[in-house]
């Protein structure tokens, strides 16, 4: 990739931003998804055929739809089809609340099993879909251009890759790798600093006030293990073994 678009101009403003820049241009690209998708595509019969098949979206992607201005309606003609469709599929789990006998009794727990496995075999949220493959449109043109001159004096202020975000550009086994890592170190040293001097600056016998990047550096700290809010949503699986 040698040719630069509308992604290496808005990677550049987002480093501009507190937080990590990738997630900022993820959050801002997901957003603009939704935004077509309820303003020009609640009609579209395939558009529609993805969201029944995912039971709507995750709970990133649906909350986000409270935000967008004029979305209402849109919203209320997608979920009005899932609520309809999801109370036919729950119709038969009335029956647990009669008197039935053991055949009854069958059919019922068959049922409940039944809405189990498709609620477990949904279809990915088609949000996250989209900004899977925003992600890595993403991180292929920081590679790419990471020793790019506006680029790379625009991250140099930057916050820098979060955690999730830097793994996931080392996989992609870059010959520029090295570069983003390093210049990627720098920022979360910044950071280190500013997290120590908040901290410290907390002894009662301090009379100097936090800077702005002391005040914020606990949440950047925060964004900068695990992402920023609701980008990467929550992993649930078995308890992990204890750290010894």
């Amino acid at each position: 990739m040698t040719e630069k678009f509308i992604g290496y101009f808005r990677l550049i403003d987002a480093c501009g931003e507190r937080g990590c820049p990738l997630c900022r241009c993820l959050a801002a690209e997901s957003r603009r998804y939704l935004e077509a998708l309820l303003h020009e595509q609640v009609t579209d019969v395939d558009t529609r055929r993805r969201i029944r098949l995912s039971w709507g979206f995750c709970n990133w992607h649906t909350w986000m739809l409270v935000d967008i201005a004029g979305s209402t309606f849109g919203a209320a003609i997608v979920y009005e089809d899932l609520v309809g469709r999801l109370l036919r599929r729950t119709g038969e789990l009335r029956q647990r609340s009669r008197p039935a006998g053991w055949l009854r009794g069958l059919r019922s727990a068959r049922s409940l099993a039944t809405l189990v496995d498709l609620w477990k075999r949904r279809a990915a949220c088609p949000g996250c879909v989209d900004a899977a493959a925003t992600e890595a449109r993403y991180l292929d043109t920081l590679l790419a251009f990471v020793d790019d001159e506006a680029l790379r004096a625009a991250y140099a202020l930057s916050d820098g890759l979060c955690v999730p975000h830097l793994v996931q550009a080392v996989e992609r086994e870059h010959a520029n790798v090295d570069a983003l890592v390093t210049r990627t170190r720098q920022a979360w040293a910044r950071l280190g600093r500013d997290l120590a001097a908040f901290v410290g600056k907390h002894d009662h016998r301090n009379r100097q006030p936090f800077t702005a990047a002391e005040a914020a550096a606990c949440t950047r700290a925060l964004e900068m293990l695990a992402g920023a809010r609701g980008v990467f949503g929550s992993v649930r699986g078995p308890a992990a073994p204890e750290a010894r």
